[in-house]
């Protein structure tokens, strides 16, 4: 089994190798350890998953727009903080404000899951689907973790391009 820190070279590697493309990944690969259990949390309803799914898109969006990823990393999890700076976040996704990939006007749109929603041995909750209009299509793919009541964000995979 790799190191936390094995895992972070990795993902500065494959990072280094996305820039210039339209595809953010940050899938955090975190030791089964420091996370919860599957039988900890039940899968949210629709509308739990519904608002997860959009705000999670917003504050990143938002984060984009402005270049400040403080809000983002500070409604994430513990585990995701500690695996990566905001610095860091927006060096990744610094695709996303030279192609002018914001997606604000399509959050609202309908979307579909690409996958049922599910949680897996470790209690991370999988979201993942898909969000399109005229213009754009925004494809995500979305972890989190429960902390308390509240689901956080533990990893992030977006793919935005124009249409």
């Amino acid at each position: 089994m790799r190191s936390i820190s094995g895992w972070t070279a990795v993902l500065r590697s494959f990072a280094r190798r996305l820039v210039g493309s339209s595809t953010f990944i940050l899938f955090l690969l975190l030791a089964t350890a420091s996370l919860r259990p599957a039988c900890a949390a039940d899968i949210p309803s629709d509308d739990e998953q519904d608002v997860l799914v959009r705000t999670t898109l917003m504050t990143f969006n938002d984060a984009n727009m402005t270049g400040n990823y403080a809000v983002l990393m500070a409604k994430s999890s513990k585990q995701f903080q500690e695996q990566i700076s905001a610095e860091k976040l927006a060096t990744m996704a610094e695709h996303f404000r030279t192609d002018k990939l914001f997606f604000e006007s399509i959050v609202s749109e309908d979307y579909g899951f690409t996958e049922k929603a599910k949680i897996d041995a470790e209690g991370v909750l999988f979201l993942a689907g898909v969000l399109k209009s005229d213009e754009m299509q925004v494809t995500y793919k979305l972890r989190f973790i429960q902390s308390g009541n509240v689901w956080k964000l533990l990893g992030i995979n977006v793919n935005a391009k124009k249409l």
